[in-house]
């Protein structure tokens, strides 16, 4: 699978922005893992559709 256009804005934006200290995209779901320095969401995923939610919202971790 492969990433959606979505994701790639949401990672050049945190890029940009000097917030992403790291991440990576898992193939097998299509999810994109990232870690910020925000508080509300340190370590986040972004779905398909350029959502980003907390990594405790997925039941199947």
């Amino acid at each position: 699978m492969e990433p959606t256009e979505e994701q790639y804005l949401i990672i050049n934006a945190l890029d940009t922005l000097d917030l992403l200290q790291n991440g990576f995209y898992d193939e097998s779901t299509g999810d994109w893992y990232i870690q910020t320095p925000s508080p509300v969401l340190p370590i986040s995923i972004i779905q398909h559709d350029g959502e980003v939610v907390p990594t405790n919202w997925r039941s199947d971790l």
